[in-house]
């Protein structure tokens, strides 16, 4: 079974850029309308400190019970209403059976809704060989900078954040007039199921980057035993990255370094071996 989301924002002041991220309106394959709103909404607090979190909390419950009883309602409130905003874009997870849902239901809202904790950062992922490799590669152009702020000196940086109070980071950045990022996922080893969750994760990333600066190019490097294995994955990718970039592809992948290069005003070395 799929479900559709749509992350939910918080932005008080509609003449601000200010806004947080305060949960997810989630459709079901029953066809019910549901809110799922982080267990922390500290940051609304600190936008709004008059804010009614219990008033927020009835009116979005009361806004799923119209989007789901009322056809056309969505289109409606698509555009938002007072300080609640919806993402552009829906996203999508799958899920077979109600615990699932809930599994990952509280995923969506721990990587995208919860504020920075301990919880949070048992999300990390040990870094795959294909980092690794992705990594050494850059090392050796000499593009790869010591520090987050070679950044601003158009050098490849590691662990740059996306969105800082959210533990949102993208695996590898560079900057030349907008913010390049590169994301990996390496679905030669680790589960399957696990695997598909990180490219949801990476998904999240790009759309949270988008969302703040569109202009923002991504990419996500992607490599596997069988690609055909993988498509679901891909097809989920595909929609959320600006290019999905195969490693075993050595058009791919010298495409993607010649465009970096130009970016940063480096020659185009040959591939190191």
């Amino acid at each position: 079974m799929k479900a559709t989301t749509y992350l939910i924002h918080f932005q008080p002041y509609p003449a601000r850029a200010e806004h947080c991220t305060v949960g997810a309106l989630v459709f079901a394959q029953d066809g019910l309308a549901r809110v799922h709103l982080a267990h922390k909404l500290k940051k609304v607090k600190a936008l709004d400190p008059q804010a009614n979190l219990e008033a927020l909390r009835e009116s979005l419950n009361e806004l799923a019970k119209e989007v789901t009883q009322k056809p056309g309602a969505w289109e409606v409130f698509r555009t938002g209403l007072a300080g609640i905003r919806f993402s552009q874009d829906a996203g999508f997870f799958a899920y077979a059976n109600s615990e699932e849902y809930e599994r990952q239901v509280q995923w969506l809202l721990q990587t995208a809704a919860e504020p920075r904790s301990a919880q949070a950062r048992k999300l990390y992922q040990p870094k795959s060989r294909l980092f690794v490799e992705l990594k050494s590669t850059f090392k050796n152009f000499g593009w790869l900078g010591e520090k987050s702020e070679d950044i601003e000196d158009h050098k490849v940086v590691t662990h740059y954040p996306v969105v800082a109070d959210q533990d949102l980071s993208a695996e590898f950045a560079m900057k030349n007039g907008r913010l390049h990022l590169v994301e990996t996922v390496d679905f030669r080893s680790g589960a399957a199921s696990a695997k598909r969750m990180e490219a949801r994760g990476k998904a999240l990333v790009f759309d949270a980057a988008k969302e703040q600066d569109i202009q923002t190019q991504c990419t996500v490097v992607v490599a596997a035993q069988d690609y055909d294995d993988i498509q679901a994955s891909m097809n989920l990718l595909n929609r959320y990255a600006d290019r999905v970039a195969v490693y075993d592809s050595a058009t791919d992948m010298q495409s993607l370094f010649g465009d970096w290069a130009r970016a940063m005003n480096r020659p185009m070395l040959a591939m190191p071996g």
